[in-house]
C-alpha cells in the first residue's frame, strides 16, 4: 500500500494584520469581529509591506483594542495612497456588521472615486494622544472578482460592483509624493571588492606544459599568406586553435595542487579584509580592563581616577530619580484631556489647521509650570484646568491692541 503525498495548498495572497474589536467611549459593547488584512498579490503596485506604516502599526497593535471616535466626511479628510488594506466583518459579528451598514449602505454612493460620503475615525490609543495619527475606515464600490458571489439581479446594463471596506491613515496635509528609500542603520555594510575584481585575466605562456609554437605546416601557411596580406586574421586562427589544444591539455592532464608555477589565490584568505574601514594590522584582540569600583582595593600608582565614555569611575553614585512614574504619567494624561478639551471650547477640534501647534504649546506650559508635582502626587483637576485655562487664552485670543 502506498503512502499518498498530500497535495500543496495554493500560496496565502493575504497577510492578517489585526484581529479584534472597537471600543466605544459610552458603552460597554465593543463592536468585535474585525480583521484588517493586507493582500499580498498587490504589494508589487502598492508601497510595500515593511514600507507601509499603517501596516505596521495594526501589527503592533494585535491584542489591544481600537477606539472608535465617530463619523467624518471622507472628502474632508487626507488620507494614505490606497495600500489595499482591507477590513473584514465577521458573519457572526451582528452589532458590529449593524452599525457598519447603517454608515455606509443607507446612502446611496454618487462620488466620482466610488468611495463613501462618510468614514468611521478610528484611534489608535486610549488617551486620544494627537501625535499619534488616526484611522480611517472608508467604503469603495470595485468591479466583482469572477469568483466572488452571484450578483444580486439588477436591471442596470453596468458591470456588477463590490463594496470593499478599506482602512488608510489620516495625515494632517496631503500626502507627500513617493521619493527613494534613504539608507538606514540595519541595511548591510559595503563590501571591499577583490583586488582581482575588473581586472582582464592574462594567460601566461609559462604556467602551460607544453609549447604554444606553431608546427610547421601552420608556420608555412602564415608566411605563404602574409605575401597577399591576410596573414593577421589567419593568425587569430592560429592562436585560437593554440587556445583549444592547451585547453584540451589541461582537461586531460589536471595539474595538482601546490605544484604550479603559477601563483593561485587563497580561497580561505578571501573577504579578511573585506569591510570598509577594517584595521589592517595583525595585533591581537586585547580585552580591556575592567574599572574599578568604589570601595574596592587599588593601588596608588594607579593614578586618580578618570572618567570614561562610561561615566565616572568611583565617586559617589548618580543620582537617583525621586517620584513615581505611574503619578507621573496619570498626571500628564489629565493635563493633555484637559487641554483637548479647553480647546474644544473655543471650537479647535483635531481638524483646526492650528490644533496641533495650540496643543502643543498649551501642554508643555501647563506642564512646566506643574513640573514639581508631576511625580510626587495626583494633581486636582482645578488645579490643571486653573493652569491650563491661562493657557488656552493666552493663545487662542488675540492680543489687546
Amino acid at each position: 500500500m502506498s503512502a499518498v503525498t498530500p497535495s500543496k495548498g495554493p500560496a496565502p495572497t493575504h497577510r492578517l494584520l489585526y484581529r479584534g474589536s472597537l471600543s466605544l467611549h459610552d458603552s460597554y459593547l465593543p463592536l468585535d469581529g474585525l480583521s484588517f488584512t493586507a493582500k499580498i498579490s498587490d504589494m508589487h503596485s502598492s508601497p510595500a509591506l515593511l514600507n507601509n506604516p499603517l501596516a505596521l502599526t495594526l501589527e503592533s497593535m494585535r491584542g489591544l483594542p481600537l477606539h472608535l471616535l465617530g463619523t467624518v466626511k471622507v472628502k474632508d479628510m487626507w488620507i494614505d495612497p490606497p495600500g489595499d488594506i482591507f477590513l473584514d466583518i465577521h458573519p457572526e459579528a451582528t452589532l458590529t456588521r449593524i452599525y457598519f451598514e447603517n454608515v455606509f449602505c443607507l446612502t446611496p454612493i454618487t462620488s466620482s472615486n466610488g468611495r463613501t460620503e462618510y468614514g468611521v475615525r478610528v484611534s489608535l490609543t486610549e488617551n486620544n494622544d494627537p501625535d499619534t495619527p488616526d484611522l480611517l475606515i472608508y467604503g469603495e464600490l470595485r468591479d466583482a472578482s469572477p469568483g466572488s458571489e452571484a450578483p444580486i439581479p439588477s436591471t442596470s446594463s453596468s458591470s456588477p460592483k463590490t463594496l470593499h471596506l478599506l482602512a488608510a491613515r489620516i495625515l494632517p496635509g496631503p500626502p507627500p509624493p513617493p521619493t527613494f528609500r534613504l539608507p538606514r542603520p540595519d541595511d548591510p555594510t559595503p563590501r571591499r571588492p577583490p583586488p582581482t575584481f575588473g581586472a582582464k585575466r592574462k594567460r601566461d605562456a609559462i604556467g602551460f606544459p607544453f609549447d604554444l609554437a606553431p608546427g610547421p605546416s601552420e608556420s608555412g601557411k602564415r608566411a605563404k599568406t602574409n605575401d597577399k596580406g591576410k596573414g593577421k586574421a589567419l593568425s587569430k586562427g592560429g592562436d585560437d586553435e593554440a587556445m583549444r589544444k592547451a585547453a584540451a591539455e589541461v582537461m586531460l592532464r589536471m595539474p595538482k595542487p601546490g605544484k604550479t608555477g603559477a601563483a593561485q589565490m587563497n580561497v580561505k584568505a578571501l573577504g579578511k579584509d573585506a569591510r570598509v574601514g577594517a584595521r589592517r594590522d595583525k595585533d591581537a584582540f586585547k580585552v580591556p580592563a575592567v574599572p574599578a569600583r568604589k570601595g574596592s582595593s587599588r593601588s596608588a600608582d594607579h593614578g586618580p581616577l578618570e572618567e570614561d565614555v562610561f561615566g565616572t569611575i568611583g565617586g559617589e553614585p548618580p543620582g537617583v530619580v525621586v517620584g513615581d512614574a505611574a503619578v507621573e504619567k496619570e498626571n500628564k494624561t489629565a493635563v493633555k484631556k484637559a487641554v483637548t478639551k479647553s480647546l474644544g471650547k473655543h471650537g479647535i477640534t483635531k481638524t483646526h489647521a492650528e490644533f496641533r501647534e495650540l496643543f502643543q504649546m498649551c501642554y508643555h506650559g501647563a506642564s512646566f509650570a506643574l513640573r514639581r508635582r508631576m511625580t510626587t502626587s495626583i494633581i486636582e483637576p482645578s488645579t490643571i484646568d486653573h493652569f491650563v485655562t491661562a493657557h488656552v487664552n493666552m493663545y487662542v485670543f488675540d492680543a489687546p491692541t
